[in-house]
This record gives structure tokens, C-alpha cells and sequence, in this order.
């Protein structure tokens, strides 16, 4: 497949200038290749996901965090991300990352987690087309003086079904295709559980907004303790699946949604190496 075609369809997957004021996405590393055969597709680089796209001889990772994402001032071996350049210049592997943009794109991981969780009448907060749940212009504070990010790309669904809160933590982790017990979870006392707000990756800041929003429960990962207390005194349930845990679906997602866009002209491979850092 030609290189510019490639970006092009990427690109159009999760367009790069969604976020490109805040966001290090799009080209990482590009040696000048006009032809990229294979591409191996992950969360994101380390050594082992490089020794693994040097062995099936790809052309180009894509990951979804950006390998580079603040300035670098050496290039050094010693430092992880500059070794991983080296490396990867070293093998005439170019790298591509996804970030925000796929997070928020209409097939991105948000909406991939919808679907995983079966979440019906799924809308972002801000849609003006969601009449059922009333979600129009939240003050940029809630009541108790908490602020929100207004960029996050959290979202709001339903569950197929009402659930308590011992059957949610398990339907979360079987979803997601965690271990058992592998969530952090807040126990805000609801009896029922049906309306949930959600965000991948570090989505704390949304959760006043899913508070807001009469959420009974919230899912993300990376919660913070004053997060947690917040939605512990609002009487919210919270399940925190790690910031792995909530966007690991992206090599199967970008890696799906690749393989339909360019058909026989590229060769698309999830990676295998573990890019998890916790020990299990």
C-alpha cells in the first residue's frame, strides 16, 4: 500500500486535527518509505512489541499512545522513548500513533466500549439530538465546585438490563475480557444499576459530569482518591478498569477497522506482546 495512502485512510478512521492542539497524534517516526506492506497494530511501544514487529519484518506500528508525546532534549538508550526511536529507525520501522482522535471517533474506543458493554441509546453529553436523557449545556462546575474538562470524550448508554452492583462488576470484567477481581470498584449503594457513563483511558475529570447527569455508575480507568470519594458522597458506583484495561481494545478495533478500509493491499497484525505493566 502506498505510505500516503495509508496516513489518508488512518486519517480517516480518527482525523489528526481534532485534537491537534493538545495532542501529539499522527506521524511519530517516517524514514522516507513510499511502500508500507505490514503493519503490526498496538496500545502501545516497548521493547517487546518491537522485537515482535522486527520478527514478522513489519513496516510500520501503529500504536494508540503517542511514542512521542513531550519534547525530547537527547537521544539517549538509557531513556525508554529514545531507545524505541533508535530502534525503530534502526529496523526501518516507521510508527504512527492514534490518540485522542480514536478515543473520540465515531467507531474509536469509547464507542467500541459501548458496544462491548451493550449499551443502548448511547450519546455524548453534549449531543443535541439526545432528548431522552435531557443532556444539554452542564455548567462548567457541578454543585459542589469540582471542575471538568470539557474535552473529555466520555459518553452516556444504558445497560441491556438493571443490575446490582456484585452482577455490574462482574459484567464489566467479563466484557472487557479482565480477570476476576481485576477492577477497583466504588460501591455508591445503589440497588439498581442502568444508566452509565463512560470514558476510556484516564477519564477522572468526566465523572462530575456523569454525577451531573444522574449516572448510576461510571466506568474508566486511573481514578484518583478524591474522584473516588466524590462519587463514593454522591451515592455513584464506579468501576475502575485501569487504563489498560479500558482501551486494550484498540489493537482489535484499529486493526479491524484497518483491515476493512484497505482490503488485500496491507497486511494488518494485532500484536501479542504484552504491553500491560502491572503484574497479575
Amino acid at each position: 500500500m502506498k505510505y500516503k495512502d495509508l496516513i489518508e485512510t488512518i486519517e480517516e478512521i480518527a482525523p489528526t486535527e481534532w485534537f491537534e492542539d493538545e495532542d501529539n497524534s499522527g506521524i511519530q517516526i517516517h524514514d522516507g518509505k513510499e511502500e508500507v506492506n505490514r503493519v503490526l497494530v498496538c496500545l502501545e511501544l516497548n521493547d517487546a512489541i518491537l522485537d515482535e514487529a522486527i520478527e514478522k519484518k513489519a513496516d510500520m506500528i501503529i500504536t494508540h499512545h503517542p511514542l512521542l508525546f513531550r519534547p525530547v532534549s537527547k537521544i539517549d538508550p538509557a531513556n525508554p522513548v529514545t531507545r524505541y526511536v533508535l530502534r525503530a529507525i534502526q529496523n526501518g520501522i516507521d510508527v504512527y500513533s492514534s490518540h485522542l482522535a480514536f478515543d473520540a471517533a465515531p467507531h474509536g474506543n469509547n464507542m467500541y466500549l459501548a458496544d462491548l458493554l451493550r449499551l443502548e441509546n448511547v450519546a455524548r453529553p453534549e449531543d443535541p439530538d439526545d432528548e431522552e436523557d435531557d443532556l444539554d449545556d452542564f455548567d462548567e462546575f457541578d454543585d459542589e465546585g469540582y471542575e471538568y474538562d470539557e474535552d473529555e470524550v466520555g459518553s452516556i448508554g444504558y445497560l441491556p438490563k438493571t443490575m446490582d452492583f456484585s452482577e455490574f462488576q462482574l459484567y464489566v470484567e467479563r466484557c472487557l475480557d479482565l480477570p476476576l477481581h481485576y477492577v477497583r470498584c466504588v460501591d455508591g449503594g445503589k440497588k439498581e444499576i442502568r444508566k452509565v457513563g463512560f470514558c476510556t483511558g484516564a477519564g477522572g475529570d468526566f465523572i462530575y459530569l456523569a454525577a451531573g447527569e444522574g449516572c448510576d455508575a461510571y466506568i474508566t480507568g486511573d481514578l484518583k482518591l478524591h474522584e473516588a470519594q466524590y462519587a463514593k458522597a454522591v451515592g455513584m458506583t464506579v468501576i475502575d478498569a485501569g487504563h489498560y484495561g479500558t482501551e486494550k481494545i484498540f489493537t482489535e478495533n484499529m486493526a479491524a477497522q484497518l483491515r476493512a478500509k484497505a482490503g488485500q493491499s496491507l497486511e494488518v497484525i494485532e500484536a501479542e506482546a504484552n504491553t500491560n505493566p502491572y503484574t497479575l
